[in-house]
């Protein structure tokens, strides 16, 4: 079930809305909804990112377990080969 939410915007936003609402023949509620959608997507994604990232720190502290910088090496080329590969 939807609730209604109060956003307060200037009214340099608001114009930019309502324009954007107008040349893409949608309400200004639809576009404040999207970008909100967007945002938790994107944000969402980011703490994820972010906690599998302290998650890998800390066992590298834990562990000291790393990938060499030659493996790495090694993997790139293996990559960029095939990716020269698929783009000729």
């Amino acid at each position: 079930m939807a609730s209604t939410q109060g956003v307060r915007l200037d009214k340099e936003i608001q114009v930019r809305l309502k324009s954007l609402g107008s040349i893409k023949d949608r309400s200004m509620n639809h576009l404040i909804r999207e970008a909100v959608l967007r945002y938790l997507v994107d944000e969402e994604r980011f703490e994820r990112e972010k906690n599998e990232d302290e998650e890998r720190l800390q066992h590298f502290l834990d562990t000291g377990e790393h990938v060499s910088h030659d493996y790495m090496k090694a993997k790139l080329k293996v990559l960029m080969a095939k990716a020269v590969k698929v783009a000729s």
